[in-house]
């Protein structure tokens, strides 16, 4: 009896732990996601349960036990830490209609329904090239919103046209020397920071920036989708910070050297790079799924491209999620 319940658990053990690794990795397509699984980490505690009673000593100081339970612990925490994005619909597409219900007043978002008509607040602004400008930090903050990106076509250094319901966005703007220093931020008409949803809104965000400087970029949004074609920019560091979004980023090759380092809750992130550029990835968080389709893995966390060590140009992306599908291609 021990030999057979030893080699029965030893089973469970190793098609759950491959299973889990399938999902995490991309290896099987399945119609049900981590979030659906970690539902049903009780499960695993239940078989921790019946593992002692299968155990000689009936104790629950068993492997099998405690294997189980170092299963359904980290699940148990990731089901309760995704609650309130369950509310969230099934994915973030399109021109991101939310519908939440919340009855917490000192909450972050405020929600409205169809019979409540929105206010829609657009906006224009623009910052003027200064020719001996050669640097810009720009900084962005946005709340749930589509970014898009273009070149301004009169000739400005920075440029935006915003549609936003309930809310607003600041600009200011400094120039030291030879850099300028933008910062552009959603504010609410309230001046609380709020995310205003409600059903049926679109948040646009459209940017042109000009492509004759070097650009530094700090952006941080919340829920949203932010798709830069940065190809013919010269693009010396990115710094994005965002929760639930549709992350897709596409480099040039105009610098000698540019650093990304993105930080992401539940997100779907591609960043595309050039082939004739190498480049080192370093990845934190353990339930992503990764493509990093021409990269090597050099060591935990780490991925490079076969011509790292001999390119004269090079982009280091860093990457901290929680959970999210990751892609890194060269074109």
């Amino acid at each position: 009896m021990k030999n057979n319940s030893s080699i029965f658990w030893g089973a469970i053990l190793v098609a759950f732990g491959f299973l889990m690794l399938g999902i995490v990795n991309d290896w099987f397509q399945f119609e049900v996601s981590i979030r659906e699984i970690a539902k049903y980490w009780p499960v695993l505690i239940i078989l921790g349960g019946v593992a002692v009673l299968f155990n000689h000593k009936k104790t629950v100081f068993n492997p099998t036990t405690a294997l189980l339970v170092a299963f359904a612990i980290p699940l148990a925490i990731y089901n309760a830490s995704t609650t309130a994005i369950d509310h969230v619909k099934d994915k973030i597409e399109g021109d991101l209609n939310f519908d939440f219900d919340d009855d917490n007043d000192d909450s972050d978002f405020t929600f409205e329904d169809d019979s409540v008509k929105s206010e829609n607040f657009s906006q224009n602004f623009n910052v003027p090239f200064d020719k001996t400008v050669e640097e810009v930090d720009l900084e962005i903050g946005g709340g749930a919103a589509e970014f898009f990106l273009s070149e301004p076509e009169s000739g400005n250094l920075f440029e935006a046209n915003t549609k936003l319901f309930g809310n607003k966005f600041n600009l200011e703007e400094e120039k030291i020397g030879t850099k300028q220093d933008i910062k552009f931020k959603m504010n609410s008409k309230n001046n609380n920071n709020n995310i205003r949803i409600g059903k049926g809104m679109n948040n646009d965000v459209h940017l042109k920036l000009s492509k004759t400087p070097i650009w530094n970029l700090d952006m941080g949004i919340g829920a949203g989708e932010l798709k830069f074609d940065l190809s013919d920019y010269k693009i010396k560091d990115i710094s994005l910070k965002t929760g639930a979004a549709d992350i897709s980023l596409k480099l040039g090759d105009k610098m000698k050297e540019a650093k990304v380092k993105v930080e992401s809750g539940v997100a779907k992130i591609k960043i595309s790079v050039p082939k004739g550029v190498a480049c080192q990835i370093n990845m934190e968080g353990a339930l992503n799924a990764k493509d990093f389709d021409g990269f090597t893995k050099t060591n935990s966390g780490t991925w490079k491209t076969d011509n790292f060590d001999s390119a004269e140009k090079k982009i280091f992306i860093d990457l901290e999620s929680g959970l999210s599908a990751v892609s890194v291609n060269r074109y």
